[in-house]
C-alpha cells in the first residue's frame, strides 16, 4: 500500500507516518522543510519518498499535484494532516496570517484529494483521510479565522465522502480534541483557547490510531475522543449556549491549562 502524508514533519503526522510504516505502507512525506523529513526517516523501517511543499503557496500546491499525477497514479492513501492556528482575535491578525489558514487548512486540502480523486476512481478504490479538529464543529473567539477553514473542511468532505463513495473510495475526516503537540504547546503558553484543556489532552499516537480506523472503514467523521465530542456538537447545534456558558467552562479550562503546563515543566509566566 502507497500512502501520502502531508505535515509529516510535525507531531502528529510523524506518528501517523510510524503506523503506517509499521503496516509495511511505502510512504510519501510531505512537508515544508527537508530537515524535519529527514528527522521523522530516520525513525521508519523503509526508507520513505520525501517532498518539500509549501502548502500556503498555490504554485507549490500545483507541483505537488503534478508530482502525484505523474509519478504515483498507484497512490492508495491520500492524509491531508497538515495544518496551521494561530490564535488571536481577527482584528489583531494581519491579512496574510489569515490567509495562510485558508490556504493551508482548506484550500490545499480540496485541491490534493481533488488532483487524487480521478486516480482512485480509475482503480476503484483508495482512501482519503484528513485531520480537521473539534475546530471545525464549534467556533469560539480567537479561533474565528481557524474554525472558518475547517468549518469548510468537514463541509466540503460530507458532500465528497458521498460522491466517491459510489466510487468504491473512502474519505473520511478524524476530528482530534487538544493534542500533545508544539501547536498546543504555544497556545497553552500564549493566549489559546482555555477550552482545549476542559477534556483530557490526546497523544499523537492517539490521532494515528484514529487515523487508521478512517483508512480501514471509511467512517465519514472520527472523533478523538468520543467524550470530548458531545461538548462540541452540544454548541455546534446551539452556538448561543456558548455565551452564557463559557465563564464556567473557561474556569474549567482554565485549571486544566495549569495542570497541563505544570505536567509539562513549561513555566506559567
Amino acid at each position: 500500500m502507497k500512502a501520502l502524508v502531508t505535515g509529516a514533519g510535525g507531531g502528529i503526522g510523524a506518528a501517523i507516518a510510524r503506523a503506517l510504516d509499521a503496516r509495511g505502507c511505502r510512504l510519501i512525506l510531505v512537508d515544508r522543510e527537508m530537515a524535519l523529513l529527514d528527522t521523522v526517516a530516520a525513525g521508519l523501517k523503509t526508507p520513505p519518498e520525501k517532498l518539500t511543499c509549501d502548502l500556503s503557496s498555490r504554485d507549490s500546491v500545483e507541483m505537488l499535484c503534478a508530482a502525484i499525477a505523474r509519478d504515483h497514479a498507484d497512490l492508495d492513501v491520500l492524509i491531508n494532516n497538515a495544518g496551521i492556528g494561530i490564535p488571536g482575535a481577527v482584528a489583531d491578525l494581519d491579512q496574510d496570517l489569515l490567509d495562510r489558514h485558508l490556504e493551508i487548512n482548506l484550500r490545499a486540502p480540496v485541491r490534493l484529494m481533488r488532483a487524487v480523486a480521478p486516480l482512485m476512481i480509475a482503480r476503484g478504490k483508495g482512501a482519503m483521510v484528513a485531520t480537521v479538529s473539534l475546530g471545525g464543529i464549534i467556533s469560539l473567539k480567537d479561533s474565528a479565522i481557524y474554525s472558518a477553514s475547517k468549518f469548510g473542511l468537514r463541509g466540503f468532505l460530507a458532500g465528497f465522502h458521498q460522491e466517491m463513495t459510489a466510487h468504491g473510495v473512502k474519505v473520511s475526516g478524524v476530528y482530534p480534541a487538544a493534542v500533545d503537540t508544539p501547536m498546543l504547546h504555544h497556545e497553552a503558553l500564549h493566549g489559546g483557547s482555555v477550552l482545549n484543556f476542559v477534556d483530557k489532552v490526546m497523544t499523537p499516537e492517539a490521532v494515528a490510531a484514529a487515523t487508521l480506523r478512517a483508512i480501514d472503514s471509511g467512517k465519514l467523521e472520527i472523533y478523538v475522543p468520543w467524550s470530548a465530542s458531545i461538548l462540541a456538537r452540544f454548541f455546534g447545534t446551539f452556538p448561543w449556549m456558548i455565551k452564557p456558558l463559557l465563564p464556567l467552562m473557561e474556569r474549567i479550562g482554565e485549571k486544566g491549562r495549569l495542570k497541563f503546563i505544570a505536567r509539562k515543566g513549561f513555566s506559567a509566566d
